[in-house]
């Protein structure tokens, strides 16, 4: 299914959330309205009586009306508050479809040039056959031209370590000490360069690393090497991940799954594939989604060397031409076989019409 025809059934899946809560909040309107006069007409009953206990009765009555009233107000309330969120997800995704309209119409469009280009080329090959043909003296060598070797596989691998992760220790006699320990994102991008290096077709994948990555950085990659697949590597959460802050302080600046969506949205090629190698990252699945078709996430926290181990691990099965599920699944085996926690932490999640089984990143050249 075509990226556009998903964002279609998407929307109309949201107008019709949005049209069962506008009746919803026409329906507790009215009920809202019905315990109004009921409480208004009970009060006026107990105002009139004379008997004490038919004024208890009728009061209690108008408290029951009012009750109703109140749980009317909340669900409209809450039905309004639905709608807005729908009504932002809607305006996103009418954004996202425009873009994924214009994309798959370039996409038409070139894919009807190239069909056009090679007609003409048959054509001219055709009337150059016919002219060599009708002129056995004349001594013309034609020379075929090779088939365009296959697209290298744009890897943009984001560091970014903007805090230290502290770790409280208590001796003993009772004396607390803290520690900052630093990621060691650096050394990670070096142990997967030295495992692309030893992989099959390691000349077939180029990656551009980005260090203390801000969001104006990723951006600006974004447009620069129009990366396949976009790596993040360093502190999460289940919001959003951590970035440098543009002003080059200490804080880092938190980027929500949202907003992360929005910035790999950003682009006439969005990647095949994010990697957020990032304690609890997957928590972003479904926001991210809306924007790749293809997400690796961490369900909890990692711990600093198997996050190194398995990151190279995956690059290294990616470059060797195997699925992202056998590559996922390659990573997760070095891990136990380096004895080293965390090897069911990392997870896949990709759309309903990807098969993570059948969705190889590098393609070797076809002698």
């Amino acid at each position: 299914m075509a990226r556009s025809d998903t964002l279609r059934s998407e929307l109309a899946r949201l107008e019709g959330r949005k049209a069962t809560l506008t009746s919803d909040i026409a329906k507790a309107g009215k009920d809202a309205a019905a315990a109004r006069e009921g409480a208004r007409k009970k009060r006026e009953q107990a105002g009139r009586s004379k008997s004490a206990s038919t004024v208890r009765t009728a009061l209690s009555a108008a408290e029951r009306e009012d009750k109703k009233i109140a749980v009317a107000e909340s669900k409209i309330a809450k039905a309004r508050r639905d709608i807005a969120s729908i009504d932002k997800s809607i305006a996103a995704k009418t954004t996202s479809l425009r873009s994924a309209e214009d994309s798959e119409r370039r996409s038409t469009d070139s894919k009807q040039k190239q069909v056009d280009s090679r007609r003409r080329q048959e054509e001219r090959n055709h009337a150059r056959e016919i002219a060599r043909l009708s002129t056995p003296s004349a001594q013309i060598r034609y020379v075929e031209l090779r088939l365009p070797e296959p697209e290298k596989l744009r890897v943009l691998y984001l560091t970014a370590n903007p805090e230290a992760t502290e770790e409280t220790v208590t001796y003993p006699d009772g004396t607390i000490q803290r520690f900052g320990t630093w990621l060691r994102v650096d050394q990670e991008v070096r142990q997967v360069r030295q495992a692309l290096r030893g992989s099959k077709y390691r000349d077939l994948v180029q990656v551009d690393h980005a260090p203390a990555a801000t969001t104006n950085d990723l951006l600006d990659r974004l447009n620069d090497c129009r990366p396949h697949i976009v790596h993040f590597s360093g502190h999460a959460g289940e919001d959003g991940v951590l970035m440098e802050n543009e002003a080059g302080d200490e804080d880092g600046a938190d980027v929500t799954f949202e907003l992360l969506a929005r910035i790999l949205g950003a682009t006439d090629e969005p990647p095949r594939l994010l990697v957020l190698n990032a304690c609890k990252s997957l928590a972003g699945a479904d926001a991210l989604l809306q924007t790749v078709p293809a997400l690796i996430g961490m369900s909890d926290t990692i711990e600093d060397t198997s996050a190194i181990v398995f990151a190279s691990a995956l690059y290294s099965a990616i470059a060797s031409a195997q699925s992202l599920a056998s590559a996922l699944e390659q990573a997760k085996v070095r891990m136990l076989a380096a004895t080293l926690d965390g090897s069911d932490l990392p997870e896949l999640r990709v759309r309903n019409d990807v098969d993570p089984a059948a969705l190889v990143l590098v393609t070797p050249l076809q002698m």
